[in-house]
């Protein structure tokens, strides 16, 4: 009797360890995934989300960590903490064209608009190397014609 038992627990004990296997192996395959699409470069698909063309990996460790935090205050819906953590990284060397791009979203965010295409501009006069995000911001400045029927 003891045995059947030892075995019926032993039996529940892996399948709960398989299903969560499962579940993290397709949680992480899910990640991947979706990190491997194509974001949309609109204006209007930029307010719904973190920047979507940026590519901080070349940053330095501090402006990164800024980066990661200013956008978990923009999932927050904190846009004005956001938007300081930005400026702190600003201060700290002004020359990342995708901190200058995320401020301009969060301006975009909260209808500032003038202020939006300012920062967007900023960010494209420090762009080195990154075309996806020049069109990101050239969509803040001058935003297309389909947009402004909308």
């Amino acid at each position: 009797m003891q045995i059947s038992r030892n075995h019926r627990t032993d039996k529940t004990f892996f399948q709960l360890n398989l299903n969560v296997y499962l579940s993290v192996f397709f949680i992480l395959v899910s990640s991947l995934l979706s990190g491997c699409t194509q974001p949309k470069l609109d204006a209007v698909n930029a307010t719904n989300s973190v920047l979507p063309v940026a590519d901080s990996r070349n940053l330095p460790e501090v402006i990164q960590s800024l980066i990661q935090q200013s956008d978990q205050q923009y999932l927050n819906k904190d846009l004005s903490g956001s938007l300081a953590t930005l400026e702190r990284a600003v201060r700290i060397n002004p020359r990342y064209a995708e901190v200058w791009s995320r401020m301009a979203q969060i301006y975009l965010q909260q209808g500032k608009v003038e202020q939006a295409k300012q920062h967007a501009k900023r960010s494209n006069s420090v762009i080195k190397n990154n075309a996806q995000l020049k069109a990101f911001n050239d969509n803040i400045i001058t935003p297309n014609s389909a947009e402004h029927l909308n």
